[in-house]
């Protein structure tokens, strides 16, 4: 390719006029003319953030144009390959242990179950990571602790404390040890807090704070739906997702953050009934949405705020926390999560949509109808998404998607974004640089464990 040729198809691709056969040129290029348009698309976007401009999302459209639908479904079908796989009977014995020894996992296929607390602790940042934890830490020391529409009237100090532990805050800390006090004050009320308080404290003290975190439980367990699902708050026991519509319904964000909380009980050796992780399991099978393109014959699908959005499409955030859990709850069943399709059609749909630009697909939309956004944004929940991101990949033992590095990549753009006074921020009035930064902290933290 000449260097003509080559500013030609960075002029179109810069002017979005880039045919999907000048696409397939680039995408055939030698390596180091792809090094060079990624290095300017980099470049434009790095200029924009210094000057305080709108950001082209030059990347993005980059990434797009190196990945044709062909492509995308020749990684998919690569990803789906490379599972691990089923342990055959001759070497269950083997696998067992193994897992035992990795994940500190014990899995009683019975009435309950219950796993111990695992001992590996997050790899020691690089020094660029590091830096940015230092001054992320130095944003969250600074800052109030806010809460948001999904915790009611209730700040989210569980949050904060899960951040800070991962970015390496000690628990003798004063702001640490006031968070925490605030925190253990707290009766259970809402689903959000109460599953993260069992994650935090099943991190801190597994042992020390087995009641507490069995009352979490217990929480998680009695306000379950009919339909398998949680809601923001209490009572949830008796709604019917049929019957309950508005905030008080049943939903899959209230869900995957249950199921987080029913993972960290269950680490810390409590036991949960066995009916319940069941109603959970099948009510993510039951409200997964096909893809909005179905191309090539791939069985992709996700999922989305509600299963009440008929005419909804599935969007990063929610399909990558919706396939985290959906394997989380398989594991806590002692079931092997590869013979699931509705996990399959999850992991096949994020990897090929798989980004670290923006929260893809029409998140959007639910927003826009709840007023709860000011304007249609990709970037809408997108620390969340990567925290989600993150979550899928530890639980399903991915590496990358489709050959794309996802930690390396979602670190780059996290080191990208950080802003001078060490936030993240999305410039969406629904998300705070409070969460966000929390959210940023757990994914280069590598935090699911």
């Amino acid at each position: 390719m000449t260097d003509e040729r080559f500013a030609l198809l960075v002029e179109r691709l810069h002017e979005e006029t880039l045919t999907e056969a000048e696409a397939k040129e680039l995408l055939d290029a030698p390596p180091e003319v792809r090094a060079r348009l990624l290095a300017e698309a980099a470049m434009a976007g790095t200029l924009s953030r210094a000057h305080g401009t709108a950001l082209p999302d030059l990347a993005p459209r980059v990434l797009a144009a190196f990945r044709d639908d062909a492509r995308k479904a020749e990684m998919v079908r690569d990803v789906i390959g490379r599972l691990p796989a089923r342990p055959t009977r001759a070497g269950w014995v083997a696998a067992a242990a193994g897992l035992l020894l990795a994940l500190g996992l014990v899995l009683l296929i019975h009435r309950e179950a219950s796993l111990p607390v695992p001992l590996a602790r997050a790899p020691v940042p690089d020094p660029a990571v590091g830096a940015a934890l230092d001054r992320a830490v130095a944003f969250l020391r600074a800052s109030d602790v806010p809460h948001g529409p999904w915790n009611g009237p209730v700040p989210a100090e569980d949050l904060v404390l899960l951040a800070l532990h991962h970015a390496g805050v000690p628990r003798d800390d004063a702001r640490f040890r006031a968070l925490l006090e605030t925190a253990l004050a707290r009766r259970p009320e809402r689903t959000y807090t109460v599953s993260l308080h069992a994650v935090l404290l099943a991190e801190l003290d597994p042992v020390r704070y087995r009641d507490r975190i069995a009352e979490c439980a217990r929480w998680l367990v009695e306000n379950q739906a009919k339909n398998g699902q949680w809601a923001y708050t209490t009572p949830a026991a008796a709604l019917d997702a049929k019957t309950r519509a508005g905030a008080g319904a049943p939903n899959n964000s209230c869900s995957l953050f249950a199921a987080m909380g029913l993972r960290a009980a269950v680490r810390a050796g409590v036991p949960l009934p066995r009916e319940s992780l069941v109603r959970a399991r099948d009510a993510w099978r039951a409200c997964q949405r096909p893809d909005r393109d179905r191309q090539f014959g791939q069985d992709r699908a996700g999922w989305c705020y509600s299963r009440e959005e008929e005419d909804h499409h599935p969007y990063g955030s929610m399909t990558a926390g919706g396939l985290a859990a959906l394997v989380t709850l398989h594991q806590l069943l002692g079931d092997d999560w590869r013979r699931d399709p509705a996990v399959l059609a999850g992991l096949s749909w994020l990897t090929f949509h798989f980004t670290v630009h923006e929260n893809y697909g029409p998140v959007e939309d639910l927003m826009a109808r709840e007023i709860l956004s000011d304007t249609p944004s990709p970037r809408t929940e997108f620390y969340y998404y990567l925290w989600a991101l993150e979550r899928a990949a530890a639980v399903t033992g991915s590496v990358d998607f489709g050959g794309r590095d996802w930690y390396r990549e979602g670190r780059d753009e996290l080191l990208s974004l950080q802003r001078p006074d060490g936030s993240w921020s999305s410039g969406v009035r629904r998300c705070n640089p409070v969460w966000d930064t929390c959210y940023a902290i757990l994914f280069l933290t590598r935090s699911t464990r």
